[in-house]
């Protein structure tokens, strides 16, 4: 059972609302819920019930909340006594995923700590099968992964045999990702048959194992795509799209300020497949208060890019 979930629970029942929850821990509120929904599930018995005035708890809820209380009070007693010894140190690892928003909340992230402290600060940004390995061989604390939807049970799996613990950040669907003057450009949906003619770039180790190399045959299903660049760094997709043309990419949706920097477009596919973006860490981890102020910018700049427009 995650306790993190409890924590949500609590929100839930201070603020009486799972949408006024789900802003106040920077959710989505179809997040939130199934969240809420998996922890009854584990209970056995539901903790809400829905009123005119909002959710209230049951009566076994009640009693429920009273101990998720006491647990999640001691778990915080527990991390101030475990960062008490030295609070001189800035001590963050992460391993993410070659994701735009993710970068960015990062980056802004660590530029906000203390400069006048001392700092180790371990960022690795690489695939998704090694940043499980990455965070079960304990070489990194935090880490997020993204798996197309289809290919969600797998991972799991995965998740499970490593003894990792984990939390779905997004859930969204892929969007084309190409310069402005790009010929698909100026059309507001397409289909994966108007990209046949151009030339993917894809990411060349971001593969599930056995499965997938192409993002258009692969994850949109387009079949015949004969031209494609793979590349292993984000940086080189980007100077890759500013000085081809004819180059697109699927990605998820970026902040507009990375695509006015750039001079890109995205567009949306009538055939888009979902992703997902999951955080993951070893059971039993309880979040250090810098691991959560990073996870509250993180959903903060998901909701920028989310809901931006």
């Amino acid at each position: 059972m995650n306790t993190l979930h409890f924590v949500y629970a609590l929100e839930v029942e201070k603020t009486g609302s799972i949408t006024q929850a789900a802003e106040s821990l920077f959710m989505s509120q179809p997040t939130l819920s199934k969240a809420i929904k998996d922890l009854e599930t584990a209970l056995g018995f539901a903790i809400f019930r829905r009123t005119s005035k909002g959710v209230v708890p049951t009566q076994k809820g009640t009693e429920f909340l009273a101990h998720a209380k006491k647990i999640v009070s001691q778990i915080e007693k527990m991390e101030l006594a475990l960062h008490a010894q030295d609070t001189s140190n800035q001590l963050f690892s992460l391993a993410i995923p070659r994701v735009s928003y993710i970068a960015k909340a990062t980056s802004e992230y660590v530029c906000s700590f203390d400069n006048a402290r001392d700092m180790e600060i371990d960022i690795l940004e690489t695939s998704s099968m090694r940043i499980i390995d990455a965070v079960a061989d304990g070489h990194f604390v935090l880490g997020i992964i993204r798996c197309h939807v289809e290919d969600e049970d797998y991972f799991l799996k995965c998740l499970a045999e490593k003894g990792l613990q984990f939390e779905t950040i997004w859930e969204s669907e892929y969007v084309a990702l190409m310069r402005r003057d790009h010929p698909l450009a100026e059309r507001e949906r397409l289909c994966t048959a108007d990209f046949l003619s151009y030339i993917e770039i894809v990411f060349g180790d971001d593969e599930v194992p056995y499965i997938r190399v192409s993002g258009s045959e692969a994850a949109l299903g387009q079949q015949g795509v004969t031209k494609r660049i793979l590349v292993y760094d984000r940086a080189m997709q980007f100077d890759l799209l500013q000085a081809n043309r004819l180059a697109y990419m699927w990605v998820s949706p970026l902040p507009r300020e990375i695509l006015q920097r750039n001079g890109f477009v995205q567009r949306k596919c009538s055939q888009s497949c979902q992703f997902k973006d999951i955080l993951i860490s070893r059971a039993g981890y309880r979040f250090s208060a810098l691991d959560r102020d990073f996870i509250n910018r993180l959903y903060y700049q998901r909701n920028e890019v989310a809901y931006g427009d």
